[in-house]
């Protein structure tokens, strides 16, 4: 049998020849590249020399919070061993988690407060010494509460292995080996370069970054008190329906009890206005409906819950905040929508902040994006005042386009979040529409159609272009 493989795929049929059977996992841990084993195995399927099988693993993987508990222990159980000795005023637990602490304790009856103090129950007293969410995360022996908490994420992960055929044990490795003409005349080949379409986004990205913004990161799946309840959106809002936003149906809701005392603050700056000066929505507020779980609909949502993690002893203001990432909303699809987008937003938190500073971040961004001509007009949107709407002029078009929302954070959305009164500068801004000028396509649906012509045909993006 006489078959013509490339180099690659002969050293990976010489790894198969000791074993037999080996898992793309396996090679990498030997130093192979996955693409390249990949690759191979497809070449010597085709060849009739190995069979390719595939079964999925599910993969956990720690997050920060969770290897937080390994170093120091659960916030509820820190919280009940400060407590074995007596009750102590929440005040003086404020350099715990203490949200996160006082809403999983008290879910699990192991304290009861009364007038500003914290006390142990029978039940606490009994989980006293032994931290068993610290000692599963050990132990890699997780349970469903820690992926509802995450504290681990979990992923189902395809694991391929190549099985050698009985072709395969047959052919003699040396009668493959050829050798090359080095001299011998060849065409240059096509060079690969970034999708344009990630150019532009990891140079906004970037953009942030030397800007002095430090990147935020979150979850798609949010509860809506993060997407819209906490960003003082009613829940009687049009944009909360079916038809604009995705739910989920398992799990249909979030655990939001380590929001803590922050879910009362909420319900009351939208009953009644609670401590912020304003008046409410003087209607009920159900936290049921708060815990339902969305794909989030706008990158504000982890600007939310960025805001809510924030500490002031231990972080410095102004806080500068950024990132870069998808979206999902109940579209019909066409030219100019899809279901998925990506957006960049970014939220300035200090105490002496006003509308000029937005306007000077917003403006240096887009003058680093490459707009020479862009302006900032009013507008309204529900989560702040002063708002504005961002946009850019399109030369060919002759007319002004969208290009995102900016404003100052209310103070119904700071205070309950962030619990003392600051001003955060706030935005959300549009990627698609850069990357689309850049490959000077009409459709946006093409930005995920990886057409190789257009691919090509884009030069790489630089913003001066």
């Amino acid at each position: 049998m006489f078959v013509k493989l490339s180099t690659q795929a002969i050293e990976i049929l010489e790894g198969l020849k000791k074993e037999e059977t080996k898992s793309v996992k396996q090679f990498t841990e030997e130093g192979f590249d996955q693409s390249t084993v990949n690759r191979a195995g497809l070449e010597l399927e085709e060849n009739s020399l190995v069979k390719i099988e595939e079964e999925e693993e599910i993969v956990y993987e720690l997050t920060i919070e969770g290897q937080e508990i390994i170093e120091n222990g659960s916030p509820e159980h820190q919280l009940i061993q400060r407590l074995k000795n007596g009750a102590k005023q929440i005040s003086e637990l404020q350099d715990l988690n203490i949200d996160v602490a006082l809403g999983k304790a008290r879910s699990k009856n192991w304290i009861k407060i009364e007038e500003g103090e914290a006390y142990l129950t029978d039940q606490g007293r009994e989980n006293l010494g032994t931290d068993q969410i610290r000692i599963r995360l050990e132990n890699q022996d997780y349970a469903e509460e820690d992926i509802e908490r995450g504290l681990v994420r979990q992923e189902t992960k395809k694991l391929r292995r190549l099985i050698l055929s009985e072709e395969g044990k047959k052919i003699d490795l040396e009668e493959l080996v050829e050798e090359f003409n080095v001299e011998a005349h060849t065409e240059t080949p096509k060079t690969g370069k970034k999708h344009f379409y990630k150019e532009v986004t990891d140079y906004a990205r970037t953009t942030w970054l030397e800007m002095g913004f430090e990147e935020m990161s979150g979850d798609f799946v949010v509860p809506s008190l993060l997407n819209f309840d906490a960003l003082y959106t009613p829940q009687d809002h049009p944009a909360r329906e079916l038809h604009d936003t995705f739910f989920l149906k398992t799990p249909e809701k979030a655990d939001i009890s380590e929001y803590g005392d922050k879910i009362d603050h909420i319900k009351q700056t939208h009953q009644d206005g609670w401590t912020t000066g304003s008046k409410g929505y003087k209607t009920e507020w159900n936290e049921e409906e708060a815990a339902k779980n969305i794909l989030r609909t706008h990158t504000t949502a982890v600007s939310a819950r960025r805001l809510h993690e924030i500490d002031v002893n231990k972080e410095e203001l102004p806080k500068k905040l950024f990132i870069v990432g998808r979206n999902f909303r109940n579209e019909t699809v066409d030219r100019t929508h899809l279901a998925g987008f990506i957006q960049t937003d970014g939220i300035v938190v200090g105490e002496k902040l006003n509308f000029k500073n937005l306007k000077g971040y917003i403006s240096e961004f887009f003058e680093r994006m490459g707009y020479e001509k862009f302006r900032i007009i009013p507008a309204y949107y529900p989560y702040t005042e002063m708002s504005a709407e961002v946009q850019v002029w399109d030369e060919e078009d002759g007319s002004w386009l969208g290009a995102g929302g900016a404003g100052l954070f209310r103070p119904e959305v700071v205070k309950p979040l962030l619990g003392f009164e600051a001003t955060v500068l706030a935005w959300g801004l549009g990627v698609p529409r850069i990357a689309m000028k850049a490959a000077d396509i009409e459709d946006i649906r093409e930005l995920y159609r990886n057409d190789i012509e257009i691919l090509e045909e884009t030069p790489i993006w630089r913003p001066d272009k």
